[in-house]
């Protein structure tokens, strides 16, 4: 885990009655430059809302078959990685099997409104977002 230098709480929604299998991330204005260190993915089990809206989480049933895509300018440079690999809190009675320390994003400047999330097929439920946590420096 990174030392805490800085720290942005990060939302992508999941508009009601969406069968789209793509989301993109909003524009972080104040995210733009900055060299992301890592990034936490916060599930049900963690928060019982998202931190910057408070709206509902999404299930972990949707979790599950969801990847992340990153893009710094033009360059893909995560493809479809499998989104619990970015969660190290267990929450349950049931070890995730994905729990491990967070991947080392090494200083990537991301393009976030080109970056989302992507599911293998839509979303069980809507009206509700993904939360992550990044980890940065500028």
């Amino acid at each position: 885990m990174p030392i805490l230098k800085r720290f942005e709480a990060v939302e992508v929604n999941i508009p009601n009655g969406s069968t789209n299998t793509r989301f993109f991330f909003p524009d972080q204005p104040q995210l733009r430059s900055a060299m992301i260190q890592a990034i936490q993915l916060y599930t049900p089990g963690t928060l019982s809302a998202t931190p910057n809206t408070g709206s509902t989480m999404v299930t972990e049933a949707d979790l599950k078959k969801s990847f992340l895509t990153l893009y710094s300018g033009d360059l893909q440079l995560i493809y479809n990685a499998p989104l619990f690999a970015f969660n190290n809190i267990i929450s349950s009675a049931t070890p995730n099997p994905y729990n491990n320390s967070l991947p080392e994003i090494d200083n990537m400047v991301i393009s976030w409104t080109k970056s989302y999330i992507s599911l293998s097929s839509a979303a069980g439920t809507t009206n509700c977002s993904y939360a992550f946590g990044v980890y940065y420096s500028l």
